[in-house]
């Protein structure tokens, strides 16, 4: 939603009101759900920093597995260690960790219904 006029389905660029009509309407990076590709592959003890932009007037809790992050604040001081972020419509955050767990790990927002209608993705630490 917010901005997203289309996005990728299953391989397949669709409109947004195909992906409506697929129940699937939230997107990472213009595409929407799982995919083949890591949104990114880390290598263990890597520092990723990941900045996240709401394009949505919506609310999203965006909840990391596997691993906890800290926000990067304005001057570059940090947060409490978390697993999620409420992030309100229009914001931009940063956030950073140590990706010290390897495996395959979900990166989605924790409203559920949101997560299920295409508002997940995923990183690798190998």
């Amino acid at each position: 939603m917010g901005n997203l006029d289309a996005a990728i389905l299953e391989g397949e660029r669709k409109t947004f009101r195909q992906l409506v009509d697929a129940n699937q309407f939230w997107a990472f990076n213009g595409t929407v759900g799982m995919t083949e590709k890591p949104l990114a592959s880390l290598s263990r003890g890597e520092t990723a920093r990941v900045e996240i932009y709401n394009d949505t007037s919506f609310p999203h809790a965006m909840h990391l597995h596997g691993m906890h992050f800290r926000e990067v604040l304005e001057g570059g001081e940090v947060g409490p260690l978390r697993d999620t972020l409420l992030m309100f419509g229009g914001e931009t955050r940063e956030i950073a960790f140590v990706a010290d767990n390897p495996g395959k790990w979900l990166f989605h927002c924790h409203m559920l219904s949101h997560a299920a209608s295409g508002m997940m993705t995923w990183l690798e630490v190998a």
